[in-house]
């Protein structure tokens, strides 16, 4: 009888953990920077691959990128990473200790992403920002509407990056290698200045700005 009532107590508070969850709305952004900051380094940053603790402890992480993870839902992922009793792997911390349910989610969202090819998921944008910030706001402007002082200066039209309608017709490939090679008179090329992984996560960082 205890037993029973046990795990119909256990069940209830699932779902009211889920209920709760629920009410939260994710931003896998935010959530890919949370995963850069606790996860990869042991589900690697494809979620399927062995990050560098995993290699050192020699721990198999579960592969985040499989059909056993990718088929929950958002929410029911959250709870997952919350609540370690419900992992599979005996050394996966109980991060609702550290994160919030916010953040929970934000990360299960950026999971449910890491098959997708999006460019937004592909880098670092809270890197790419920096890098963006020291390079690129003299003539893309701080908020990347064009309006940089240096462009201003030696007056010459920039594209504005926050605009949905034009963004939608550049390609990811366009705007990495817009960065890479450099784009008609003024636009110098960055290759061999960043790192392709920089260039990434600076392109991943302007295209996040459209959205």
């Amino acid at each position: 009888m205890k037993s029973v009532m046990w795990f119909a107590a256990f069940i209830s508070a699932v779902t009211l953990s889920m209920v709760t969850y629920a009410q939260e709305e994710p931003n896998p952004l935010l959530g890919a920077n949370l995963y850069r900051g606790y996860c990869f380094v042991c589900h690697g940053m494809d979620g399927k691959s062995k990050g560098p603790v995993a290699v050192k402890l020699k721990i198999e992480p579960s592969d985040l990128a499989s059909k056993k993870y990718q088929e929950k839902n958002i929410y029911d992922l959250a709870v997952t990473i919350g609540d370690y009793r419900q992992i599979d792997v005996t050394k996966m911390p109980s991060w609702g200790m550290v994160l919030s349910k916010k953040e929970l989610i934000d990360v299960a969202s950026h999971i449910k992403n890491l098959n997708k090819k999006d460019l937004k998921f592909r880098g670092d944008t809270r890197r790419g920002r920096a890098i963006y910030n020291s390079a690129c706001k003299s003539c893309h402007g701080k908020r990347g509407k064009g309006k940089g002082l240096l462009s201003h200066l030696i007056q010459i039209t920039v594209i504005d990056y926050t605009n949905k309608e034009d963004m939608k017709g550049i390609s990811d490939e366009d705007i990495i290698k817009a960065i890479r090679k450099g784009q008609k008179t003024f636009m110098p090329p960055w290759e061999g200045i960043f790192s392709d992984s920089e260039i990434i996560d600076v392109a991943a960082y302007i295209r996040m700005l459209s959205n």
